[in-house]
């Protein structure tokens, strides 16, 4: 009775190595390394990241992210349905010209019945960042290594599936510092920092660049230059794209 019992009780031994080594041939990983799921533990799904950059008047068009409405209606959509589903607080560099950038902050933020942006917050720690999203929308300088770019904008959210579900839930903005920057209307020989952070704030709200080139005057158009102040204000298509997001 003995060896019959030492018997099963081997067998069971090496039925457990058998499996074990199965398991481990089949890539399943026990007590060691992290599975990452493609999404999060409360199922809501991962992140995803667009960049948009802006470049100099007179560089060859870039293949950026976003669709326009068709014809010449001169605005278009980062995606269909994507926008800030919060009011967002903003971490602003303290290098960067603050009272400029809340102007152009504001000009999004009054044309539209809905309340996009809230705080503010002077931080010297403000980046770019690119890789991974830190849950704060942020502005700074910073140095892009592709030669004609002014500033770049990354969106992190949820840009496919149902129109109803996708959103942006955070963005950041680098002013390329390539540049000279400052204010263009009292020296035309900078690039203007209110005209570019309007233009890059667009991005933030949901709203691709534009390239027709009957759309050269509104705030969303692609190229920038020198001196140039136009896009500091929102133009008619740039109004009608955010309240088409946001309302009227």
């Amino acid at each position: 009775m003995l060896k019959i019992l030492t018997l099963n009780i081997m067998k069971k031994i090496f039925l457990l190595i058998a499996l074990l080594a199965v398991l481990a041939i089949g890539g399943i990983v026990m007590a060691q390394g992290v599975n990452v799921p493609d999404k999060a533990i409360d199922n809501s799904p991962a992140l995803e990241r667009v960049i948009f950059i802006h470049y100099k008047k007179d560089f060859t068009k870039p293949d950026n992210p976003g669709k326009t409405s068709g014809g010449t209606s001169c605005f278009g959509f980062l995606s269909k349905g994507a926008k800030l589903k919060a009011v967002e607080d903003l971490v602003i560099h303290p290098d960067l010209n603050l009272p400029a950038v809340l102007n152009s902050v504001q000009e999004w933020d009054a044309n539209t019945s809905t309340t996009l942006f809230g705080n503010y917050t002077v931080d010297a720690t403000a980046n770019w960042d690119s890789a991974t999203p830190d849950g704060r929308n942020e502005f700074s300088f910073g140095n892009y290594s592709q030669s004609g770019v002014i500033a770049v904008t990354v969106a992190w959210g949820n840009f496919s599936g149902p129109i109803s579900s996708r959103s942006i839930s955070e963005f950041d903005i680098m002013f390329n510092t390539d540049y000279s920057w400052g204010d263009a209307e009292t020296n035309p020989a900078l690039m203007d920092i209110q005209n570019i952070a309007t233009h890059e704030i667009g991005h933030g709200v949901g709203l691709a660049d534009i390239y027709q080139t009957a759309c050269f005057q509104v705030t969303m158009y692609g190229y920038s230059d020198y001196g140039e102040t136009d896009k500091r204000t929102l133009q008619a298509p740039d109004i009608k794209g955010l309240q088409a997001l946001y309302g009227n």
